[in-house]
């Protein structure tokens, strides 16, 4: 062990690298594939299946908990994501890109998620009670700062280089580059000053972190076989296949250890799997599903509409158009919203702000619809829609985050907590496959419309929640 560090010196960057590889997969690169061509349903379907990492993190979290340290998961992650990035500009260059970059990314998203449980480990044991207190305003600002940095500065100067060489393809290539260079070199720092604070687990933990994985990890590789043999017998060629058979063996395996529990509940004592064992299970799970339906399929489908040329229903903008409102203004509103509805629910409870929460974040979505139907040229009614929207979903999502920390409560909250998160990446994951078919199908007004009537599922199950009066009071 060594003696403490400032976490001035280390904390800041370690957030900043966690939000960043996230922003690029999740945002930068839809924009990246609406540049390069690509329609709406592919660009929906799957970049949404690069949401499964954070879907399934938590259930591999035991394995990077009890083998090797924080420290060296958060440094080999890191070095193995720059590594990825570089792919992603080797394969832009080709005809077949598009497979080969997915790919990569697949590659970007698994590393990133295991980044997180790593960098959210070692805050807990890298700081003192008083520390975590105080540095977790910090952190999330950090986390900000790497979303801004992608959404809005990578992707407005991408905008400024296409004015002058009118070659996507390159700049695109030499922004990975550049990305994976950088994160490389983080991965290099924080091998070098991240405090040592752990020892490698005893053997007996690691077997026993690994057991659980290797459960885990077998029922997917069931559903891997499974799709791949229905795929062939069948003749088809298509992702859904594993999307449906995951379902039916997650439903399975739920129902299966509800029944498990109840009739021997010290055989499944396990802080993952006790999640399973809770009241209301499948209301919990539901809700948590359904909450961001709406803006889980306005996500995918917002950047290419305002990408999207006016003759087709876009607004036409720019990246450096969209870089400006969508990652710098409509980011603050975000952060805005979010840090107020902290307070509204400190104030008047959780339970008082739940529906008018979840108002706010559908509400506002009738901007796109209106920006669909009129397709105005002044940038300024563009960027009043994307402001209210921000805002008003930043204030709305912080409801659902207290939600799933009083469901969450309890002797293994935060592994409870994790698997909250899962499904709340599921329930973002699942509707923004299907958008860009939707949006297809149904043009770009209508489709805003169906993204509105979306959020009525969540808001009718909101008035029948069993909450605490009191949760998120200020004492």
């Amino acid at each position: 062990m060594q003696k403490d560090r400032n976490p001035w010196t280390w904390l800041p960057s370690l957030y900043f690298v966690e939000g960043l590889p996230y922003t690029i997969v999740m945002t930068v690169a839809v924009i990246m594939y609406k540049n390069l061509g690509l329609n709406n349903t592919e660009i929906a379907l799957y970049t949404s299946w690069l949401y499964l990492p954070w879907v399934i993190k938590p259930f591999w979290s035991p394995i990077v908990d009890v083998l090797q340290t924080k420290k060296w998961w958060i440094s080999t992650m890191q070095l193995i994501i720059g590594g990825a990035f570089a792919a992603v500009a080797l394969t832009l260059p080709m005809d077949n890109f598009f497979k080969y970059s997915l790919a990569a990314f697949w590659i970007v998203a698994f590393t990133s998620a295991t980044n997180d449980i790593a960098t959210d480990g070692f805050y807990m044991i890298g700081l003192r009670d008083d520390q975590q207190a105080f540095f977790v305003g910090i952190r999330s600002t950090f986390y900000r700062l790497a979303m801004w940095a992608g959404q809005g500065g990578i992707v407005f100067l991408t905008g400024h280089f296409y004015k002058q060489y009118g070659d996507y393809k390159t700049i695109w290539a030499t922004t990975f580059l550049g990305l994976g260079v950088a994160m490389i070199s983080f991965g290099i720092l924080h091998k070098i000053i991240l405090p040592n604070k752990e020892v490698v687990r005893p053997q007996k933990e690691q077997e026993k972190g690994l057991k659980e994985v290797g459960i885990i990890f077998s029922q997917m590789c069931i559903i891997l076989l499974g799709g791949w043999l229905i795929n062939e017998f069948t003749g088809y060629n298509t992702s859904w296949t594993y999307l449906i058979l995951g379902i039916a063996v997650g439903i399975f395996m739920v129902s299966d250890l509800k029944k498990k529990i109840k009739k021997n509940p010290e055989k499944m004592n396990s802080p993952i799997l006790s999640f399973f064992n809770k009241k209301d299970l499948f209301n919990v799970i539901g809700f948590i599903l359904l909450y961001r339906l709406g803006e889980a399929q306005l996500v995918k489908i917002a950047t290419p509409f305002l990408l999207d040329d006016r003759a087709i229903g876009g607004l036409g903008l720019t990246n450096d158009d969209l870089g400006l409102l969508y990652g710098t203004i409509g980011l603050a509103c975000l952060v805005v919203g979010g840090i107020l509805g902290g307070m509204a629910i400190y104030k008047k409870g959780l339970k008082f702000w739940l529906v008018p929460m979840l108002l706010s974040i559908n509400l506002p979505n009738i901007g796109y619809m209106l920006l669909a139907y009129f397709q105005p040229e002044n940038l300024i009614y563009t960027g009043i829609v994307i402001a209210i929207e921000q805002f008003f979903y930043g204030f709305g999502f912080t409801a659902l985050m207290m939600y799933m920390l009083y469901v969450s409560q309890g002797e293994n909250k935060t592994a409870h907590y994790a698997v909250c998160t899962g499904f709340m990446a599921l329930g973002m994951m699942l509707p923004g496959m299907i958008s860009g078919y939707f949006q297809e199908f149904l043009g770009y007004s209508n489709f805003f419309i169906l993204v509105v009537f979306s959020g009525i599922p969540a808001i009718l199950m909101g008035f029948n929640l069993k909450i605490d009066q009191t949760f998120g009071l200020k004492d």
